[in-house]
């Protein structure tokens, strides 16, 4: 399979779609989902697959997107803190 770069933006109030939707997730991605900001498209370089352990000691199967943060370095953040914005950038 091939795949190519696609966009992504931190989703719109994250901390209450994560109670909505994402239960599972620990809040500890608050503070990462704070390091993005709002607007902004982001490159999806890579995608992994991952289990993570839930609050309530469950397995969950996942995802992980590898993404530039705004201090220059890449970081694999969990796929449910994005939202999909493309597959081209709109410039600002």
């Amino acid at each position: 399979m091939r795949t190519g770069v696609f966009f992504v933006q931190i989703r719109k109030n994250y901390t209450k779609q994560r109670k909505d939707f994402f239960p599972y997730i620990s809040a500890e991605y608050i503070k990462i989902a704070k390091n993005f900001q709002g607007d902004k498209d982001y490159p999806v370089l890579a995608v992994k697959d991952v289990t993570i352990i839930a609050e309530d000691e469950s397995n969950i199967e996942t995802s992980q997107f590898l993404v530039p943060t705004e201090n220059q370095n890449f970081m694999w953040v969990q796929s449910e803190i994005f939202q999909y914005a493309g597959v081209t950038t709109k410039k600002k």
